[in-house]
Formats: C-alpha cells, sequence, structure tokens
C-alpha cells in the first residue's frame, strides 16, 4: 500500500542582502523565508532562522534587525512563495522547522503544529533552496 502525502511546493528566491528591502517589494505578503548569517558555532552563511509572515516581508525583516539578529553578520534572505497558497503558513513552517532546526528559531525544533500533524505532507522545495533539502516530509509527527 502507498501512502498518499499532499504536495506544498515552494519556490525560493536568490538571496538577497537583508538591508536591500527595496529590492524585497517583489514579494508582498504570505511567504516563508530563510535568513542566513554567520554563526561563531555553524560557520559562514549557515541558515539561522526560517519564518513566514502575512504582512509585507519588509517590514517583518525589518523587526528581525532590531531583535538579536543586529549582533549577526553576513545577513542575507530567500523567499519562499507557495505554488498554491495556503491559508495557514504555520504547516509548512512548521515542517521546515523541524526538519532543518536553524539555530535562531525556538518554536518547532522538536515538534510540529498542530494541523501539520493531522495529514501527511511532503514539502518540495524548488529554486534556490541553499542548505534546505529538496524535500522533507512529517512522517514521524505523522
Amino acid at each position: 500500500m502507498i501512502d498518499k502525502y499532499d504536495e506544498i511546493v515552494i519556490h525560493w528566491s536568490v538571496k538577497y542582502k537583508l538591508n536591500e528591502t527595496d529590492k524585497l517589494d517583489l514579494f508582498k505578503e504570505n511567504v516563508l523565508y530563510q535568513i542566513y548569517g554567520d554563526s561563531h558555532i555553524y560557520g559562514r552563511d549557515t541558515l539561522l532562522y526560517i519564518g513566514k509572515t502575512d504582512r509585507e516581508i519588509g517590514v517583518r525583516l525589518s523587526e528581525h534587525l532590531k531583535s538579536f539578529f543586529k549582533f549577526a553578520n553576513n545577513l542575507s534572505v530567500s523567499i519562499g512563495q507557495l505554488e498554491i497558497p495556503l491559508k495557514n503558513l504555520e504547516v509548512p513552517e512548521s515542517i521546515l522547522i523541524a526538519n532543518h532546526k536553524p539555530s535562531f528559531n525556538k518554536e518547532y525544533i522538536h515538534d510540529l503544529s498542530t494541523e501539520a500533524k493531522s495529514y501527511k505532507i511532503i514539502i518540495i522545495n524548488n529554486g534556490d533552496n541553499y542548505m534546505l533539502k529538496t524535500c522533507c516530509t512529517n512522517y514521524w509527527w505523522v
């Protein structure tokens, strides 16, 4: 018997410097994002954070720059747009975080959102996915 998974396909952009918010005007809201930077533990240009926003991406990233990210060096961001929009971006966000465990994320490091555990999902990362796996699932939590 073959298990059926719902596919969530994400198209990732090239990386932009975090202070180049004018270039991020192409991406409005309801997107996922990966923040990269230098880590004294994991090295240069490593995945630090995965997030989602239902607001303008530039506004959300400026909030990050006012937090603990202001102490990080060489920051860049890649924006992920879903092939088929979802109303709840928490589902793919929690699966991506649980599978990749970025060092600046706190939530979903060990567990998924409740909705992400309710059915089988496979995430396909297309485009410039950088340190993200080409595909990942919620298999271990369902």
